[in-house]
């Protein structure tokens, strides 16, 4: 006769003698480990497989979207980020321990608040949101025509904008590295980059040489990206290149901004420019249609899989 005994932290199995090929447990609360007849995984092992039953993801999805609900709702505590993501506080522990060594959040006591509010840095933004974010680089792409004159503001949705150009004799303009480096790939485009100096943690150019460049330039088009939408217009973390985005706007002849759902309704301290400053905004279609649709200017709505 063989007798089985084992506590956790959320309770505890009774020890029930058994034959040697039943093993039969009791279990008072849900218990955080999985038992096998030969083995007790992990608290890892556990994890790994109860991800895969539930919406909770992998490390590698699951810390960037860590990282962007602090910086959109602030201060959340470790047990709020288990319940949410579905696993357990000492995962969410050791996701918080690397987010903060990244400097991308600061942990205090039972929880995570954001660091200093600032553009989401680029590895961490590039992992969100990247289904919308093609969509909605395509359908601007569809909408820029032949020979046409296109600024390309900063951002990574606007790099899908650039990734989806097929168009001929193109000229674009744009003051972020990785949109120019897209470009510049393409033969059939020309490329006029904005220099000065790179912001950090992204990578955009700003400052004195960058506005003096643009001054003495005129386009057709000019896309933005935005770190918040809100009705009366555009917003910005930072103020670092709100007099840069505004002469963007006032050299186009016409505007547009694009923006995957989650950036509507946010809370950002600058405003960049007016919403009657586009002819249209594009997002994607997990914003509510009606939301959409009261918007003051129109927004286009596309699918992950379509285009409108």
């Amino acid at each position: 006769m063989r007798s089985f005994t084992h506590l956790t932290h959320t309770g505890a199995i009774k020890a029930l003698h058994q034959p040697p090929k039943a093993l039969c447990l009791r279990v008072f609360t849900e218990p955080v480990r999985v038992f096998t007849q030969n083995a007790l995984l992990s608290p890892d092992c556990a994890d790994s497989i109860h991800r895969k039953r539930s919406t909770g993801g992998t490390r590698v999805s699951r810390q960037p979207e860590i990282a962007e609900i602090l910086r959109t709702h602030g201060f959340q505590s470790v047990n709020s980020l288990a319940k949410r993501f579905a696993v357990t506080t000492s995962t969410i522990r050791r996701d918080l321990e690397r987010l903060e060594a990244r400097s991308l959040i600061q942990r205090t006591h039972g929880g995570a608040v954001p660091v200093a509010p600032v553009e989401s840095p680029a590895p961490v933004a590039d992992e969100l949101h990247i289904a919308e974010k093609r969509a909605i680089g395509q359908a601007m792409a569809d909408r820029i025509l032949d020979g046409q004159i296109v600024l390309l503001d900063g951002g990574t949705t606007t790099l899908e904008v650039a990734r989806h150009l097929t168009k001929r004799r193109l000229t674009v303009v744009t003051n972020d590295l990785r949109v120019a480096v897209e470009i510049a790939q393409r033969r059939s485009a020309h490329l006029v980059f904005i220099g000065g100096e790179l912001l950090p943690d992204v990578y955009t150019m700003w400052g004195p040489a960058s506005v003096m460049q643009l001054s003495n330039l005129r386009v057709d088009v000019a896309v933005f990206g935005a770190d918040t939408v809100c009705d009366d217009g555009l917003y910005h973390t930072s103020s670092y290149e709100v007099e840069l985005k505004r002469l963007m706007r006032s050299i186009a002849k016409e505007a547009f901004f694009v923006a995957d759902s989650s950036k509507f309704g946010r809370e950002a301290l600058f405003k960049v420019l007016e919403v009657n400053d586009f002819t249209a905004g594009i997002t994607d279609d997990l914003l509510d249609p009606l939301r959409a649709s009261q918007f003051p200017i129109p927004l286009i709505q596309v699918g992950k899989n379509r285009s409108a």
